[in-house]
């Protein structure tokens, strides 16, 4: 039991990993959106950056989400 623990803990903190380099790749393409002046690419990346953010918080402020309430166990 405590291997299975210590295993999603791992998993946990690769996927908190991989998703703030997304966000960075998010900022990065916002910024060469801009640099190219490509309007259209600016505003529908700077929008899904937007939503990507916003899920981003409001998982990490949910207590539901982290006390366990929303399992079927």
């Amino acid at each position: 039991m405590k291997k299975a623990i210590e295993v999603e803990g791992l998993l946990t903190r690769i996927i908190q990993f991989l998703l703030a380099f997304d966000g960075v790749l998010h900022i990065l393409e916002i910024g060469s959106a801009y640099y190219e002046e490509a309007w259209a690419t600016l505003f529908l990346t700077t929008f899904h950056a937007g939503i990507f953010f916003l899920a981003i918080y409001f998982i990490g402020h949910d207590p539901k989400y982290h006390s366990g309430e929303l399992s079927n166990d």
